[in-house]
């Protein structure tokens, strides 16, 4: 098994939605600053932003995992 592989593969795909979660963040705000949007733009827009961050947090959790498996093939 490849570590240094999985993890630059899930590092970018960290990357990746880090900069994704970042916009969404940016746009949830904007919409919640702005009156004339509707509450169920508001609302799809929240909840694109909470996906993002639980998937940040799911790709941080497997490198955790790809780290430690490293760290016992290794011991």
């Amino acid at each position: 098994m490849n570590f240094e592989s999985r993890l630059r593969k899930l590092e970018s795909r960290y990357r990746a939605t880090l900069s994704a979660a970042g916009a969404a963040q940016a746009h949830y705000m904007a919409l919640a600053g702005e009156p004339s949007a509707t509450a169920c733009a508001i609302e799809r827009a929240n909840a694109q932003w909470k996906e993002l961050e639980l998937r940040k947090r799911s790709i941080v959790e497997r490198m955790d995992d790809v780290e430690r498996l490293e760290q016992d093939a290794m011991a």
